[in-house]
């Protein structure tokens, strides 16, 4: 999958002769597009590391694709917008959700929050994803056949975890929610290669350590757009997102650490106004 993200990345950047945002439609005359709304399928590979740890002591680590095999590859929905402020200028938007669960019978003992799971419980994991985007883009280079520019964007992402769990006729449940909101700096850069074919780039990264949190974020988009028509077109790209969340201050539900990374192929359809 990277070597074919990287061959778009090299897709994109190949200089080509045209304004960046705009094109010439079939009758000759120059098009600026100010809106771009895309919808369609994600399917990530999903790479997920938990602990929830107790008021007195560190968590089981638990390799959720492993221990609990939950789904390491499935569709999900992806929705996503873009609007022209000015020449230069962009906002973009992005949400996915993303839902797993599956039921075993534990092998060992585990210690998830306050409660110690034995083995030989039936038990259920659940756990969730919620992820929100936006980002301002400013083109630095606005060249008659390419631009490029900085980034500064907002992201949100929350997360939905519980653990239940039925030993010896008797229940027990954990829960934790954690959100974990970051302001990603990045570059970015985009193309029409042909009056139809689109193609936009975007790398993004966050990192920071203190008073005991650790939050780090690296975000890689790429994509190309055929438009069929002069509205409505269809796209494949490569998406990928690597979150490592420890000990986040403002969460009084989550004490523990979180690495969940998600990157895989995009496809969608486009429309543009």
């Amino acid at each position: 999958m990277k070597r074919i993200a990287k061959l778009l990345l090299f897709l994109l950047l190949v200089p080509i002769g045209l304004h960046a945002q705009d094109y010439v439609d079939k009758e000759g005359e120059l098009q600026t597009p100010r809106v771009y709304v895309t919808a369609g399928s994600f399917i990530p590979e999903l790479t997920t590391s938990l602990r929830v740890d107790s008021k007195l002591g560190l968590g089981t680590e638990l390799n959720l694709e492993d221990l609990f095999r939950l789904e390491s590859q499935m569709a999900v929905f992806r929705g996503g917008g873009l609007v022209r402020l000015s020449k230069r200028s962009h906002i973009a938007a992005s949400f996915t959700t993303i839902r797993r669960s599956n039921t075993i019978s534990l092998e060992t003992d585990l210690d998830f929050g306050d409660t110690t799971f034995s083995a030989g419980a039936l038990a259920t994991l659940r756990f969730d994803v919620n992820y929100f985007s936006a980002t301002y883009r400013y083109s630095l280079f606005e060249k008659p056949n390419w631009n490029a520019g900085l980034s500064a964007g907002l992201r949100f992402v929350q997360f939905n975890t519980s653990l239940d769990a039925k030993f010896n006729q008797e229940q027990f449940s954990e829960s934790a929610k954690i959100g974990a909101p970051a302001v990603l700096f990045g570059l970015h850069g985009s193309a029409y290669l042909t009056p139809r074919l689109l193609g936009r780039y975007s790398w993004d990264y966050f990192y920071l350590e203190v008073a005991g949190m650790n939050l780090r974020v690296v975000e890689t988009n790429v994509n190309l757009q055929y438009f069929a028509t002069k509205r409505f077109g269809l796209g494949v790209g490569y998406a990928g997102s690597n979150y490592k969340v420890r000990e986040i201050p403002l969460s009084d539900s989550f004490r523990g650490e979180i690495t969940f990374a998600f990157e895989g192929f995009t496809l969608f359809a486009s429309f543009r106004l």
